[in-house]
Parts: structure tokens; sequence; C-alpha cells
């Protein structure tokens, strides 16, 4: 579920976090991309309205905005983290030449659990499912 900045602006605040207009910029950011932007990206695109902004702010945000579930992350390769602004269950393609995510929803996957041996041993928040391969795109450029 992708949430409106208004609806998160009142998650923030509610949550007891100050909404201050870098704040709402850097959201703006993660939902705008079209994609799951790292936070390098993420800090560009934010410094370009806000050049003053730190590298640590925008860091620093993501990650508390990530703790108070506004928006997720996303591990890629090498395990860089990238952000997504959608919160609702949903599972992942990941392309392996140009890297892009894609979201996807799988009922089948949605159903996955952990061996009742691991429940004894470990407490689980979500299941998700990243799947590798090429996308349509990296196809077709391969084929050319």
């Amino acid at each position: 579920m992708r949430r409106k900045t208004g609806e998160a602006e009142r998650i923030l605040r509610e949550q007891g976090a100050r909404v201050t207009p870098q704040r709402v910029a850097i959201l703006k950011a993660v939902e705008s991309s079209g994609s799951h932007p790292d936070a390098d990206s993420v800090y560009r695109n934010v410094s370009r309205e806000y050049p003053h902004i730190s590298r640590d702010t925008v860091y620093r945000t993501l990650s508390m905005m990530e703790e108070k579930r506004i928006i997720g992350s996303v591990l890629s390769f090498g395990n860089a983290k990238r952000y997504d602004p959608n919160t609702a269950r949903h599972h992942h393609l990941i392309c392996i030449r140009c890297r892009t995510i894609f979201d996807f929803d799988a009922e089948k996957f949605d159903r996955l659990e952990p061996p009742v041996s691991m429940i004894e041993r470990f407490k689980v928040f979500r299941t998700t499912v990243h799947v590798e391969g090429e996308c349509h795109d990296c196809q077709d450029r391969k084929d050319a």
C-alpha cells in the first residue's frame, strides 16, 4: 500500500516525531521515485530542493521512517538497502543485470511459513520472497 504524504505526516505526529519540510521531502522522494531508491538517490533528489541538507540527516530520517513502518526496505545486491514506499505485504522480483526491483503480489507466497522447529526459536515478523532473474528490458537488450 502506498501511503499518501499527508497520511505519513499524521503517522509521524502520532509516533511523536516532528514533521519538518525536510522529512516530508525525503518521504516524497521515496514515494515519487517509481522504484526502490537507495539512500544516496534519495539524498541527491532531496538536496536539489534543500542544498544544505546533510547525507546523515537523510540516512537517519530514512531509518526512523522505516522503524515506524512508514516505509519499508529491501536488501539488494551486496546487502545494499533500498527503500520501498509500499508497506503492504508483497514480494520482489530483482533483475540481476540492471538491479531494478519490481513489486509483485502472490497469495501462494503469502502462505509460506517457517518450520515449527524454527518458530519455537525465532519470532517471525514478516515473510517476503525475493526472486532474482532478468527483467524483460534486459532480456530484449541481450537478444538485440
